[in-house]
């Protein structure tokens, strides 16, 4: 049965609403706005709270930024934090003489929960308050339910709720069909770009055993046959190294322009944290996520971890960013790896934009702001942005020190030239940022990958689209001990030697295209 609570005023008083302290906000219009916002009405989707006990000043400072940042006035209220969202849900109940309900509900049978999230309202099941219809209003949402209120003269069978709780309460619902689809997003795409059939066990033992007989004769006494098979691999080897002179030359001729975008020509951004076993780090990633430089009211956070680690998921609870976020529990399944849990989120992402980070990651504060500039500037084919990674703790022993020139020479040097010359890129796994429209196209991820981040960069090349750097860092912590490094290499490897087969495939259509 619904938890529903009564909202008429005749027997709710709601609590005095949590409001920020005008001096603790240095935005506020009596400091910096202009006379015609100070005289300006207030936009009706917060006017209502002037019967309330929010101040003034604090309304028309949401009104301020809510234009400067082009959103809905609510949004900004919310977002910043100038108002607790139950108290901003549970006035508007109260001045729609409606009951507001704060925990759990039951929908219809015959409900449209795919759309329910978009639309803001979803059609109830049963309930001890006889509502027909559960509303979660936002912006112009909001001054519509309270014209329906005005127009009609009989009794309104609907509720309100936060849209907190109301998607997270649909989003339990349609977790478990973003599960079933999350490990063959790409199989539905196409098939052959799968890792799950890429490789087949026949297939692996015919190129080890082509493998072995091919360097066979580097062990023989036979030293014109071993010469035979040893130059084309030093051509190979060479090749190789002279592409990353010549790539890290291109790179110090390419100069990025940065440009800065107004607020309100931003467009939604959603960042994605895949978490594991990551409670220590909570609240640093909390606090490295309210350091970015981007419009609160634009921005979603989302949180992914596994129904079995809910000590990552207390954590959250426990050192939230005060940024919107919402935390999935992804349902029990195969494959357990990273990509499946961001193809599990990939249905609930709002954004125009995306951005993947790690649970340990230090993004610079104006990583979004210069991904989305760069993206505005770039033509629709540039499909993601790979930022720069460095190493913090480079200077802990040998094995960071070598890890962070490692770094330092991939992502400052080797990519950026690789991006000159048109090829692509072995993405990074944190630091993407993607057109949501185009991760659509291609599948997301692939979450039978071990190295999905690689594997998407060859995908999206593929498919024709381009992958470019972004001259913006994220800090991270390098393996300690050699154990550690070992076994992180080796899942890089074993990843790289899938997407053999899909680098000679491209190279030979590149080769087909440039002959014709």
């Amino acid at each position: 049965m619904s938890q529903l609570r009564s909202a008429r005023p005749s027997s709710f008083a709601p609590p005095a609403p949590r409001c920020a302290d005008s001096s603790e906000v240095s935005w506020l219009p009596q400091s910096r706005g202009r006379p015609a916002e100070r005289s300006a009405p207030l936009p009706p989707e917060i006017g209502f709270l002037l019967e309330s006990q929010v101040p003034l000043e604090v309304l028309r400072a949401a009104a301020s930024l809510a234009r400067r940042q082009g959103v809905s006035a609510d949004r900004a209220l919310l977002a910043e934090g100038l108002l607790g969202e139950d108290d901003f849900y549970r006035v508007l109940a109260r001045r729609t003489g409606v009951v507001f309900v704060d925990g759990p509900f039951e929908t219809a049978a015959f409900a449209d929960l795919e759309r329910a999230c978009d639309r803001g309202y979803v059609r109830l099941g049963a309930n001890p308050f006889g509502a027909e219809w559960l509303f979660a209003p936002r912006g112009e949402g909001i001054a519509r339910l309270i014209g329906a209120v005005r127009a009609q003269r009989r009794k309104m069978r609907f509720a309100v709720t936060t849209p907190r709780n109301f998607s997270a309460r649909l989003h339990r619902r349609e977790l478990a069909s973003a599960a079933l689809a999350a490990p063959c997003k790409v199989e539905a795409v196409d098939p052959k770009l799968c890792a799950q059939h890429a490789i087949s066990r026949r297939r692996l033992a015919k190129v080890f055993a082509g493998s072995a007989l091919a360097l066979a004769p580097l062990f023989q006494s036979d030293r014109a046959l071993a010469l035979i098979v040893a130059l084309p691999l030093a051509v190979l080897f060479f090749g190789h190294v002279l592409l990353r002179l010549y790539a890290s030359a291109a790179a110090l001729e390419t100069q990025e322009k940065r440009c800065r975008i107004d607020d309100a020509a931003l467009p939604p951004y959603t960042v994605i944290v895949a978490l594991y076993r990551e409670a220590r780090v909570a609240r640093q990633l909390a606090e490295a996520l309210d350091r970015l430089d981007y419009p609160r009211a634009k921005l979603q956070i989302l949180f992914v971890v596994e129904a079995d680690d809910q000590e990552t998921a207390e954590a959250l609870r426990e050192h939230p960013p005060r940024s919107p976020h919402e935390i999935l529990v992804a349902p029990p399944g195969l494959p357990k790896t990273k990509p499946r849990a961001l193809n599990i989120a990939a249905p609930f992402v709002q954004g125009e934009l995306l951005a993947v980070f790690d649970a340990e990651d230090k993004p610079h504060p104006r990583q979004l702001r210069d991904a989305a500039a760069k993206f505005a500037r770039s033509p629709e084919s540039v499909a993601c942005l790979q930022a720069s990674l460095a190493i913090e703790n480079g200077e802990d022993n040998l094995f960071t020190a070598f890890f962070a020139l490692d770094y330092a020479a991939l992502f400052d040097a080797f990519n950026p030239g690789l991006c000159a010359f048109g090829l692509p890129i072995f993405l990074g796994g944190t630091s993407n940022h993607f057109r949501v429209a185009i991760l659509k196209k291609i599948g997301f991820w692939d979450a039978w990958n071990v190295t999905e981040d690689a594997d998407l960069g060859l995908r999206l090349a593929r498919h024709g689209y381009q992958v470019q750097t972004l001259a913006s860092h994220t800090f991270e912590e390098a393996p300690v001990t050699l154990k550690a490094l070992v076994n992180q290499r080796s899942r890089w490897m074993k990843g790289w030697m899938r997407l053999g087969r899909q680098i000679c495939i491209f190279l030979l259509k590149q080769r087909v295209v440039l002959n014709a």
